[in-house]
């Protein structure tokens, strides 16, 4: 019975980083220009107005400013916010995605991440221990992704469906995963931006006034939008073309919740599978 456990410990241990490797939304060279490159499925993501209501010409401080100026200080103030709040719709591989995820500049983050009949997959990461909650149809996903037979995947579901996984960053399998939560590849930028950025309207996003600056790329058309108050955040980006996508940004310098739910049921990975054997269910 022991060594029945740790099989399927292990198996699940590899089928959440491989798959979650392959499929998190912010994952290799596509991290630093996801703003440009996230594939929206459509829909805006909650906490986000649908398509902007108000119209108008104030702009506050960007007014005299040209686009490519605009996009320069949005650009700066993006890549010194110290926690924010990322919301998007996607297509990963050809797969719709979406994700909500809130995070800092420590490598914190909370939130979910979801694959269209894949289920979803919530992550609670702190600067030493990553957790990881999948619900069965995660689990039935990522065990048909490595092929795992019908008996070791219900085995599989049955023990980790809706619990949560704990392992320190320290361990090698945690270290495939530690860029999902990467603030910094969310909003750095995509680099010098482009001299014939132009200036759009000026529209609402979320209750907040913006600037929508466009941009032609080799996929499309990207359309940003800066808040004219205050600190001008890149308040939502979207692309149009080839491919398309949306992210709203939110939540400037709130900090992030790291603590599980009381009484959270945890099964800690390091702890399973050192020295023993894995064994098939």
């Amino acid at each position: 019975m022991r060594s029945r456990t740790i099989g399927v410990s292990v198996l699940a241990t590899t089928a959440l980083f491989g798959v979650t490797t392959a499929c998190a939304p912010v994952g290799g060279s596509k991290a630093a220009d996801i703003g440009r490159h996230a594939r929206a499925a459509g829909q805006v993501p909650a906490g986000a107005t649908p398509p902007p209501a108000a119209k108008g010409r104030s702009t506050g401080g960007l007014a005299d400013l040209s686009g490519a100026e605009v996009l320069s200080r949005s650009h700066e103030a993006m890549r010194t916010v110290e926690s924010a709040r990322v919301a998007a719709k996607m297509r990963e591989d050809g797969n719709p995605a979406e994700f909500e995820l809130s995070l800092d500049k420590k490598g914190s983050c909370n939130g979910t991440i979801r694959y269209e009949g894949m289920g979803k997959v919530d992550i609670v990461k702190s600067p030493e221990l990553i957790h990881f909650k999948g619900d069965a149809d995660y689990w039935r996903g990522a065990a048909a992704k490595k092929h795992t037979p019908k008996k070791q995947t219900d085995a599989m579901v049955t023990m980790l469906a809706d619990r949560w996984l704990k392992m320190p960053l320290s361990d090698a399998r945690a270290s495939a995963v530690g860029h999902i939560c990467d603030l910094d590849k969310l909003t750095g930028g995509g680099g010098r931006p482009n001299p014939l950025a132009r200036k759009g309207e000026t529209v609402t996003i979320d209750g907040k006034q913006a600037l929508a600056v466009i941009t032609a790329t080799k996929e499309g058309t990207e359309t940003d939008y800066i808040a004219t108050q205050g600190t001008p955040y890149v308040l939502k980006s979207t692309m149009s073309g080839d491919e398309t996508g949306e992210m709203l940004f939110s939540a400037f310098g709130t900090p992030v919740d790291t603590a599980l739910p009381d009484g959270a049921d945890v099964l800690d990975l390091s702890k399973l599978g050192s020295g023993v054997p894995a064994e098939s269910v």
